[in-house]
């Protein structure tokens, strides 16, 4: 790497990390406005509000890591052209392909940063903010379950579950219906029982009666007075566990709750988009460069200020962008692949054009 690439490389780096830092804090210290009132009634303790924001940082990080990378190009370049070493590169023949080639690939190994960050502490720590708002914030001690009632649950090898009455104590579940599906969504067995245990790791079912069901909707039925499910998978602990939110999921936990709720014919839109989404939203950071690079190049008076206000208002307009593409993936309205990646793809493309125009 020549001695200009590392200069280049070291001050946007630079800047990336004071421009990360500054808009994080920036972040809190508005939301902790909002919310002091909030914590203020419910008597929260400073510990617990600076816990708080420990474990809320981490999803700012991710929010604000391609705002960090445009303000740290806008930066870079326009103290070099205030500098004239822009100017002097040129003259002396350096491409700036050169610089460009070496902050996308940057770009490329932040947006890969930032996908196993938000996998893995990302999610983790929205698991614990929401834990600890319940609990300190809040107030509301953790309660463990020990009954359901009325709920379905979507098991292993196409299994789905009706149970009018679950209590976790003694392992029992009453009013169960069962239904097995097959790949292409139509049921091949019900299994009806008024009582059922859990005994020695397998469910035990009383009075139950299976429908067997061929490709031409013919049914078979048999009684028994004592069935034991040796292909149901799920233990009592399984349907005591909490359903978490989508954000407090990997994409592999969305995944496979998604093929879950698809085989048992549920709208799952929302999560489909969400899961799309986790891949599309790092490379937001490459897209970004993609406009900002050229941008900041041809930018003169005033370049670092003018490179500020476009990178806020980029910012404001991509997210809207992105905001409205989900609503209607959401919706139905877009498929949710095109939901969660046409701002990508409208704005990379727009990229690409400034990078082909932009004077070399």
């Amino acid at each position: 790497m020549s001695i200009i690439n590392r200069y280049v490389l070291k001050n946007f780096m630079r800047y990336w990390v004071i421009g990360l830092a500054v808009s994080i804090f920036i972040y809190v210290v508005i939301n902790l406005f909002d919310n002091l009132g909030k914590f203020l009634a419910k008597n929260a303790s400073a510990l617990d509000i600076m816990i708080y924001y420990l474990y809320l940082t981490p999803s700012y990080a991710i929010l604000l890591i391609p705002v960090a990378s445009m303000i740290a190009v806008f930066l870079v370049f326009g103290i070099m052209t205030k500098n004239r070493e822009l100017l002097v590169l040129k003259t002396s023949g350096l491409s700036l392909n050169k610089l460009f080639e070496i902050l996308l690939v940057t770009g490329v190994l932040i947006a890969a940063g930032t996908f196993i960050f938000q996998e893995t502490v990302g999610v983790w720590a929205q698991t614990r903010l929401i834990e600890h708002e319940q609990q300190r914030i809040n107030r509301r001690p953790r309660r463990t379950e020990i009954r359901r009632l009325n709920f379905f649950y979507y098991g292993e090898n196409n299994w789905i579950y009706s149970i009018k009455k679950f209590d976790g104590r003694i392992n029992t579940m009453d009013d169960v219906i069962l239904w097995q599906v097959s790949a292409d969504n139509k049921i091949r067995q019900r299994v009806d029982a008024p009582h059922g245990q859990y005994q020695d790791g397998t469910w035990v079912l009383e009075n139950a009666v299976v429908r067997q069901f061929d490709t031409l909707g013919n049914e078979v039925a048999t009684r028994h007075a004592v069935l034991r499910m040796n292909e149901l998978q799920e233990k009592p602990a399984d349907f005591m566990k909490k359903i978490n939110a989508p954000e407090e999921m990997n994409f592999l936990e969305i995944s496979s709750f998604v093929k879950k709720r698809q085989r048992a014919g549920q709208d799952v839109a929302q999560e489909e988009v969400e899961l799309n989404y986790r891949f599309s939203y790092p490379i937001i950071t490459l897209v970004l460069l993609l406009i900002t690079l050229p941008v900041s190049v041809v930018l003169r008076r005033g370049g670092i200020a003018v490179g500020l206000g476009i990178s806020i208002g980029l910012s404001f307009i991509y997210w809207g962008f992105i905001q409205s593409s989900r609503a209607y993936g959401v919706a139905g309205i877009l498929s949710p692949v095109l939901a969660a990646w046409l701002p990508n793809i409208v704005f990379g493309a727009i990229g690409i054009v400034l990078i082909l125009k932009t004077p070399r």
